[in-house]
């Protein structure tokens, strides 16, 4: 058999593999897959992995070392950050989040600013400390699948930052009921979070009985959009003028629907960065 010929069998042998390499969950291999080498994983003992806060030690080509943070009860989310110092100093520089919904997902990296410590007492277990407020800067990249429409790069970016922009206004609100006297929960459970919310923010979508006691049809005026007939003085009544348009229009919704993981990221970013300190783990591998 001739070389090409050789060649030709060892290509076809050789194609599962190279697509499985090529592409892998929808992403291209440029090569960043390899850059990174897992040191060490620990996790909170007797924690399931499913709830569980767990941090592992990367090791680059350069020989620095990344930590990522994670905790399973808010999936899709970590924090990353640089190890330069040998006292266990973090620098944390990176949040990343994937957040899904039935047609499709939102996928970014956000630029932080914060700090950490992460110290090994022992052979086996580690302190993770954090050292202050984790400031959230901007959106830096990140990736939309919407139905059969995939966006990357700066086509992506910009779309994502407007969402931020929007979730960022509506999570302020919802924080803003403690000062008008409404109760405004901490949650560790994303379904009850929609479901106290979403009677809130779309009464036109539940039960009359689930509905708000500030919801009223009488003299209302109405506005169609998106299949929804929005109840113009509930929104004045309710929300600040400058969501008036955002509920009204529908966008709230449709964030709603494609983002609410994300929501409720936003709406928990202090729990969340606070269910990392003074964390007691155990190395796993």
């Amino acid at each position: 058999m001739c070389s090409c010929g050789l060649w030709l069998i060892l290509l076809i042998t050789l194609l599962p593999g190279c697509a499985s390499l090529v592409q892998k969950g929808g992403e291209v291999l440029d090569g960043s897959a390899f850059a990174e080498k897992t040191l060490a994983v620990y996790r909170v003992a007797g924690a399931s992995e499913k709830t569980a806060i767990e941090v592992r030690e990367l090791g680059l080509k350069d020989g620095g070392k990344i930590l990522e943070i994670s905790n399973g009860a808010w999936p899709g989310f970590t924090l990353r950050g640089s190890m330069p110092e040998t006292d266990g100093s973090i620098y944390l520089t990176e949040a990343r989040f994937l957040s899904s919904h039935t047609r499709g997902w939102n996928e970014f990296t956000m630029d932080i600013i914060g700090g950490a410590i992460f110290q090994n007492p022992g052979p086996a277990v580690a302190i993770l400390r954090m050292t202050g407020e984790v400031e959230r800067v901007e959106i830096s990249s990140g990736r939309i699948r919407l139905k059969s429409d995939y966006i990357t790069g700066s086509a992506a970016v910009t779309p994502l930052r407007n969402r931020r922009e929007r979730i960022t206004a509506l999570v302020e609100w919802m924080n803003e009921q403690l000062s008008l006297n409404r109760e405004t929960p901490a949650f560790v459970d994303i379904g009850e979070f929609e479901g106290y919310w979403k009677r809130r923010l779309f009464p036109e979508l539940v039960l009359a009985k689930n509905r708000p006691a500030e919801y009223s049809v009488n003299n209302a005026e109405w506005k169609k959009d998106d299949g929804v007939n929005w109840n113009l003085g509930y929104t004045e009544n309710l929300f600040p003028e400058g969501l008036w348009e955002y509920r009204n229009s529908g966008a709230m919704l449709r964030d709603w629907e494609e983002a609410l993981p994300w929501i409720f990221m936003e709406y928990s970013w202090n729990t969340i960065i606070g269910s990392f300190n003074n964390t007691i783990l155990q190395k796993i591998k």
